[in-house]
């Protein structure tokens, strides 16, 4: 088998699989919702399509690769590391102390970690080292995985979705509407993106713990969310603090996009006779209009995402953002900085988590633009389908 044949063949594994899934998907909602898998076969076998010209995508299948290990990691990453994200492996042996990567530690029986902490004596290997409180870079990794992607997650949620929704009512509305809600994104966007976070990040800490105090229920959510112990509660206001502030100069970018493109989608026929049987607003705008300016939103989204990530390690960095003893990659990045180079692996590893994340999101989002556009599009439909 050539090597042309073996990569055809491969592709064809993962037309299988996709097949698979959405066939299955397609069935359980049609069990529920009797009728919707005839009534949206046309789109499902589009949706099919998309997904077999991504699969002909080299960078795209190596940034889902990268995004979905990040993903596992950030899930079950704070249940699968050897230690506990605090635990300071110097009361254990003082090796620990700025250990390189491989330094192996031992717990002896009787010790403070082993009654206090928990620890089992015995011999243990630290894979990437450990910082100058002695704690387990490798763990602190993974732990960090899960701060990052839940901030990405809680951001891009709510700030898109504002963005969004402004955005369609404005190039649908437009007159006086339109005039205020683009004249106040563009005060907004006037000011730098960054900046604008690092003044809501500094300002916000003192009124959300006065929150977090009143309302110990969504302290505790939101501790589990970030797998924090509920000793840190008082370390929650700085991390929540940054999500609040990248809400707020996350949406303009949204309204501009979305507004531009709504002013030429509500001209078309489709949106005219919606119009003309006196479909609601906000039908026409969520069902008609929203539909088909998805697939250039969804690549915004895709690298959004990856960015982020990147912005919300560059406040922990800059000391906005999570504060000890919370793992984060910029944080750790941050407190190593002071041991560079002597203890380079506590600026290169987190670094490297860091780049491998925003990089996978970034390749997918490249990659779906390529498959969306209409022109690329066609030329792997035809090779998909010719393939088939």
């Amino acid at each position: 088998m050539s090597s042309e044949e073996r990569e055809v063949y491969e592709k064809k594994v993962l037309d299988k699989l996709v097949d698979l899934l959405l066939d299955n998907l397609t069935h359980a909602i049609d069990r529920v919702r009797p009728g919707w898998k005839v009534r949206n076969e046309a789109r499902v076998e589009e949706f099919k399509l998309t997904l077999y010209a991504l699969n002909r995508s080299p960078p795209g299948l190596l940034g889902l690769s990268l995004v979905s290990f990040f993903i596992l990691i950030a899930l079950i990453g704070p249940y699968i590391a050897p230690f506990s994200y605090d635990m300071p492996l110097v009361l254990c042996d003082r090796n620990a102390y700025l250990a390189p990567p491989g330094t192996i530690i031992t717990v002896k029986e009787g010790s403070l970690c082993s009654e206090v902490y928990g620890i089992k004596p015995g011999n243990y290997t630290l894979i990437l080292g450990a910082d100058d409180y002695g704690r387990d870079l490798f763990s602190r990794i993974l732990y960090g995985a899960r701060t990052s992607f839940v901030v990405a997650v809680l951001v891009m949620a709510i700030g898109p979705l504002i963005g969004i929704t402004l955005g369609l009512i404005s190039g649908y509305r437009g007159g006086s509407v339109d005039e205020t809600i683009m004249r106040i994104t563009d005060v907004f966007i006037a000011f730098p993106g960054l900046i604008l976070a690092i003044a809501f990040s500094a300002v916000l800490p003192g009124r959300v713990s006065e929150i977090l105090d009143m309302f110990p229920p969504l302290a505790s959510a939101t501790l589990s969310l970030f797998a924090l112990k509920p000793e840190h509660v008082g370390a929650l206001a700085n991390l929540v603090s940054v999500i609040i502030a990248l809400w707020i100069v996350w949406w303009p970018g949204y309204t501009r996009i979305v507004r531009g493109m709504v002013l030429s989608a509500r001209e078309n026929v489709y949106v005219e006779a919606a119009r003309a049987i006196g479909v609601p607003t906000h039908s026409i705008l969520f069902r008609h209009i929203l539909p088909n300016i998805l697939g250039p939103i969804l690549v915004f989204l895709t690298l959004d995402f990856g960015g982020v990530i990147l912005v919300e390690a560059g406040l922990s960095f800059l000391g906005l953002g999570a504060v000890p003893p919370i793992a984060d990659w910029g944080r750790i990045v941050y407190d190593g900085a002071e041991y560079f180079p002597r203890a380079w692996w506590l600026v290169f590893f987190p670094g490297l988590a860091t780049l491998l994340a925003v990089l996978g999101f970034n390749l997918i989002g490249d990659s779906l633009r390529d498959v969306l556009d209409p022109k690329t599009r066609r030329r792997i439909e035809f090779r998909v389908k010719g393939k088939r």
